[in-house]
């Protein structure tokens, strides 16, 4: 049997042979990736995994906590995967192709979520930017009237520190380069942040995704090509 809920004239279903854990996972991720952290609901949730409202209280916490733990357990393995698949590359081009296969195959796989953690809890709609003082990060209102809650600086700091275990992986791979004398010399945090964000933010494209017109392969080796020699005919 399945459990069917509807909202907004979209029907979404789950098998009901599953543990009440896992239809709570599986019917938060849906409900996020199709309304946003804002826009969702417990409710939906609830609804969604047919559980009582106190099952996802014992298992997950509040949405809030729902949330995290949901991208979390996606981040910890993707991490260990982009890890791996750089671990035994040589030279700077296999280890950046290397990374980019993985990430490109995470970020179309993931791409609502990960907008949410773009996009809502890290865009500053909240009034909030992250800066580093004396290597850690803090975090400061964009608007000195603003007071921002102790809350929303912890949870601003948590999905910034998820964030910044993929991006660290990469800004290792170009800081070798620039030890090794093939990439420019420069502001390293600037130079990685910049590709990392420009590739993330073509991978969540309103258009046709870019999975569905080329391969893992092909999306990586544009990538790397365009960020090592340019669009510059030599």
């Amino acid at each position: 049997m399945k459990n069917v809920s509807q909202k907004g004239g979209i029907a979404l279903e789950i098998s009901k042979s599953m543990t009440k854990e896992e239809r709570i996972r599986i019917a938060a991720e849906k409900v996020f990736s199709l309304y946003g952290y804002e826009k969702a609901t417990l409710d939906e949730i609830i609804a969604l995994a047919d559980v009582g409202k106190g099952t996802v209280y014992k298992y997950f916490g509040n949405k809030e906590k729902l949330f995290y733990k949901l991208i979390e357990d996606k981040n910890e393995p993707f991490v260990e995967a982009l890890k791996a698949a750089v671990a035994d590359k040589s030279s700077l081009e296999e280890k950046l192709l290397a990374y980019f296969r993985v990430m490109v195959d995470f970020y179309s796989e993931n791409a609502p979520l990960w907008q949410i953690i773009f996009f809502e809890m890290l865009s500053g709609g909240n009034g909030c930017i992250v800066q580093y003082v004396d290597g850690q990060p803090v975090v400061r209102s964009r608007y000195s009237s603003n007071v921002i809650p102790e809350n929303v600086k912890e949870l601003t700091i948590r999905y910034h520190m998820l964030l910044m275990s993929e991006i660290n992986i990469l800004k290792n791979i170009m800081q070798d380069g620039m030890e090794q004398g093939i990439l420019k010399q420069g502001n390293l945090e600037i130079s990685c942040k910049y590709l990392f964000f420009g590739v993330a933010m073509s991978l969540f494209s309103p258009y046709k995704p870019i999975k569905e017109r080329m391969s893992t392969d092909e999306v990586a080796n544009i990538i790397v090509d365009r960020f090592l020699h340019g669009e510059q005919v030599k």
